[in-house]
């Protein structure tokens, strides 16, 4: 891989390596539409970060420093990356999000999330779109918030504008459409235990982490 020089919708960080095939500032649709005037708003990306093949990073993307994006990661218009964060190989992350530093992504992340600092989401965050008959752009609905230190499992999903955590686990497979309490582990479906209680082995090394033991 090779560093690319600096083009007008693109910014770089020193120190910043860029793999092939990747796209940077594309407009998004309300500009290609002409609906928005004006050029795209430049990508910024922060130094020593390593973007790798296949990634395409919509206008107005900024990505601090000692960013990892893995191949084929997505991330719609003005999105915010923090510093140290991990987006995982295929991430699909959607318009406006904002992501904490140190955190690491893997999964579909609807418009509009914020996720918290040093949180991991291997599910998908998903809008509850209940209103499938109006027009695309003139539904707006609330998206959840993943708190700091949180957790989603592969394959879980957390639907609509709830709020996971701080230092909650989404157990693999669960499905949430309430908010998780801090300090909680989700299954199943709404199903909160609190971390105090929690008699799985598996996780008591990160609980006590929690509890700062």
């Amino acid at each position: 891989m090779t560093k690319v020089p600096i083009e007008p919708r693109l910014r770089v960080g020193n120190g910043t390596v860029i793999g092939e095939y990747c796209v940077f500032g594309s407009a998004k649709e309300a500009r290609q539409r002409g609906e928005v005037p004006g050029e795209s708003v430049p990508v910024t990306l922060g130094e020593r970060c390593l973007i790798a093949n296949h990634v395409v990073l919509y206008e107005g993307v900024q990505v601090a420093d000692d960013v990892v994006i893995e191949d084929r990661v997505r991330v719609g218009y003005n999105g915010v990356v923090g510093a140290r964060v991990r987006l995982a190989y295929g991430a699909y992350i959607c318009d406006r999000v904002v992501i904490g530093s140190d955190a690491r992504i893997a999964g579909f992340i609807c418009d509009g999330v914020k996720v918290g600092e040093r949180s991991t989401v291997m599910g998908d965050l998903v809008h509850e779109y209940t209103r499938p008959h109006e027009p695309w752009w003139e539904v707006d609905e609330l998206p959840p918030v993943v708190e700091a230190d949180s957790v989603v499992g592969y394959g879980a999903r957390v639907v609509g504008a709830v709020r996971i955590g701080p230092r909650s686990y989404v157990a693999a497979g669960a499905i949430v459409t309430k908010d998780v309490p801090p300090e909680h582990i989700a299954t199943g479906v709404n199903v909160f235990t609190p971390a105090v209680e929690w008699r799985g082995a598996r996780l008591q090394s990160l609980i006590r982490h929690w509890q700062g033991r």
